[in-house]
């Protein structure tokens, strides 16, 4: 039996509301490989989020890691998480013939506190991709919604950042060319 001691982890936060959620490999593991994994994983996230009834407002995928953005209407994280990791882990070992879990440990979350906060967040995530040096634009990175939510693209129809979007402009379009300059000087302080 191992006695080492086991890190305590925080409860739960299960309360209706804004999470940012973080998922990673196990190391040295990718958590996708190519384009493929990138899209077996969308398709689980857009059956999670119509199963649990969530709003997926932001999400960015990177070769190691994501991060989702979600507004979820009841205590359903913890259970449509799990759903989402483990089926797509399935997804992930049948195709690469790998054996044993694809994430390092639980999710992490955090629930978003204010509005000023989910700027930040979804400034963060959109800018993820420009950190890790996939790019120097966040719109550029195909595997994030980014460009979806600022209307540069149409890849990701299921993601909904009204919620963001509201605070920023008194129409959708406004509001996307606010974001898209919020972040572009945000990214400027980056590079």
């Amino acid at each position: 039996m191992d006695e080492r001691p086991r890190r305590r982890q925080r409860p739960r936060d299960t309360a209706p509301g804004i999470q940012h959620v973080i998922v990673g490999a196990a190391s040295p593991e990718l958590y996708y490989r190519d384009d493929v994994d990138h899209a077996t994983w969308t398709r689980r996230l857009v059956a999670a989020v119509d199963r649990h009834e969530w709003t997926c407002v932001a999400f960015c995928q990177l070769p190691t890691h994501l991060h989702l953005v979600l507004d979820v209407p009841n205590e359903s994280l913890p259970e449509g998480m799990h759903w989402l990791s483990s089926e797509y882990g399935k997804d992930y070992n049948a195709r690469h013939g790998r054996v044993g879990a694809l994430v390092r440990e639980r999710y992490w979350s955090r629930r978003i506190e204010s509005d000023s906060d989910l700027l930040g967040v979804v400034t963060y995530v959109a800018l993820n991709p420009v950190e890790a040096g996939l790019g120097d634009e966040p719109e550029h990175w195909h595997w994030s919604s980014y460009a979806t939510t600022v209307g540069l693209a149409d890849n990701f129809p299921f993601v909904d950042a009204t919620v963001l979007l509201a605070q920023l402009g008194p129409s959708p379009a406004r509001a996307a060319r606010a974001l898209r300059g919020h972040v572009a000087d945000r990214n400027r302080c980056v590079r």
